[in-house]
């Protein structure tokens, strides 16, 4: 940024510099002008007036014999001689030092002349016309008025080229100065485009990578190239981004410790508790039983959480076992309803799967995929009011077909058919910025009043997780109030399984 702010003030130093130097040119052009060329040729046209004046005033005294003619004649002959040397000091031109000479030496000729005339007259001799020396005194005026006309020509002529060479000073200035400017404002305009570019471009980068730290990607770093402020602003990004991966790992092993170690004390308790609802410590009362069996419940659920903990240690430290076989689909669904229809029938729930076009066979993990099953349905029932129904579809799709939310994840291009499956109800619905954010680990939906149920925040999270691994992808559509449906599908190629 600095460098390109110098190069413009450079720009306008030589700019400023050469209008400087054009304009003291131009001020000497002037002054040369003003205080020698046009003096000289005033001075020049005047001459022949002061030489007709001359012979005028010759005329005149050589017929009165008058002094006081006399007396002109000599102002004028003064006059004319001094215009003549301020010619001759203010120029420098050879051509025109040249016709000056010559007009002196063609004055002087013409003085003499005058000269014997005068002395003619005062001795008051009568002299006959002599044709010969008026002829010689004619052709001597007209050569030095010729050589006065040709000075003052030459005079002109310097004039006009001096005035030319100041217009042309003056076109080639501002040309000059245009094309400073123009270079000046080209350069400004790159400068500024690639100067926007080198802070925008990195400003983006650094906000996409923002966005993937937003969405869970905690791996993801900046390529630092430069060591500018950007640089400096991308390294300590990618320092934070390791502080980040470091929290997270620090609070996933202290989730799984603490998990694994709350787990054997509960199963003990469990054991204790179904010991005592088989009465093998000894009789216990109906109030009793109902507090044992509100025991076994709860503990169920702990267990449930705990689990759900440790399998997400397990994801994320990459250590999930899948047992890949091919089955069918509609066997793992027709499962995880048998399980789940007695919860659905508590609430009044009807659960309906629609056996669409025959789907064949995939390789899956039976267990795994029947874990994603029972968590969507479990959500399902969990967020639906009594009544309400519950639909699930199972049936083949091209890549083509599918939708627009598994397309912008620009993966599986050599897969070209898959097994869809969609969970519906008719629930209270999930907001539309929420349809991303409940796939990440403890996130949940706040729907408290409109028949939420509050868990760990991890089964989507989970189920997230194992269809990913399978090849497959997982989203949900969804508006408030109008229920929501979740899609999940898994690759039909054989060799993409295997290779997973």
């Amino acid at each position: 940024m600095v460098f390109g702010y110098v190069i413009i003030a450079l720009f306008m130093l030589a700019m400023s510099f050469y209008l400087i130097f054009r304009l003291n040119h131009l001020n000497k052009v002037t002054d040369s002008i003003m205080k020698t060329d046009i003096p000289s040729v005033e001075n020049g046209e005047k001459l022949v007036d002061s030489l007709l004046e001359q012979v005028r005033n010759e005329k005149k005294y050589l017929i009165t014999n008058d002094d006081a003619f006399l007396d002109l004649f000599d102002k004028k002959k003064r006059e004319f001689l001094d215009r003549l040397k301020s010619m001759e000091e203010s120029t420098n031109d050879r051509e025109k030092k040249l016709f000056i000479n010559q007009i002196k030496e063609l004055h002087n000729k013409y003085l003499s002349m005058v000269s014997k005339e005068i002395v003619l007259v005062g001795s008051e001799e009568i002299i006959p016309p002599d044709s010969r020396y008026e002829e010689e005194m004619k052709k001597t005026l007209d050569q030095l008025t010729e050589s006065i006309n040709k000075l003052t020509l030459a005079l002109q002529t310097g004039l006009i080229r001096k005035i030319e060479l100041f217009q042309k000073i003056g076109y080639k200035s501002a040309k000059v100065s245009l094309i400073i400017i123009l270079f000046a404002v080209l350069f400004g305009v790159i400068f500024a485009y690639f100067f926007t570019r080198s802070v925008c471009s990195p400003i983006k980068i650094l906000k996409d990578a923002t966005d993937h730290i937003a969405d869970g990607d905690l791996d993801y770093r900046i390529e630092v190239t430069a060591n500018d402020e950007i640089g400096t602003l991308g390294t300590a990004f990618n320092q934070m981004c390791n502080k980040l991966k470091e929290m997270d790992q620090m609070k996933s092993e202290f989730v799984s410790n603490v998990s694994h170690n709350l787990k054997t004390p509960l199963t003990a308790i469990r054991e204790a508790n179904d010991l005592l609802l088989e009465k093998i410590a000894g009789p216990i009362t109906e109030p009793q039983i109902k507090l044992l069996t509100i025991i076994k419940e709860e503990a169920h659920q702990l267990t449930m959480m705990i689990n759900d903990l440790l399998d997400i240690s397990r994801v994320e430290a990459g250590l999930m076992r899948y047992n890949f076989q091919s089955s069918d689909i509609h066997d793992v669904i027709r499962k995880s309803m048998d399980e789940i229809r007695f919860l659905a029938e508590n609430k009044n729930i009807h659960i309906q799967c629609e056996n669409g076009d025959s789907v064949p066979k995939i390789l899956l993990d039976r267990d795994k995929i029947a874990q994603v099953m029972d968590n969507l349905l479990s959500n399902a029932i969990k967020f639906t009011l009594p009544g309400g129904t519950i639909l699930i579809k199972a049936n083949v799709v091209e890549s083509h077909d599918i939708t627009q939310f598994f397309r912008e994840q620009n993966r599986l291009n050599n897969v070209h058919s898959f097994v869809k499956v969609s969970i519906s109800d008719t629930g209270i619905g999930i907001p539309a910025e929420c349809h991303k954010k409940i796939f990440d680990k403890f996130q949940q939906v706040n729907n408290k009043g409109k028949g939420g149920i509050k868990g760990t925040g991890l089964g989507l999270s989970i189920a997230r997780h194992i269809v990913l691994d399978h090849g497959g992808d997982i989203w949900v559509e969804s508006n408030m109030g109008k229920g929501s449906t979740f899609y999940f599908i898994l690759p039909c190629s054989y060799d993409y399984a295997l290779s997973i």
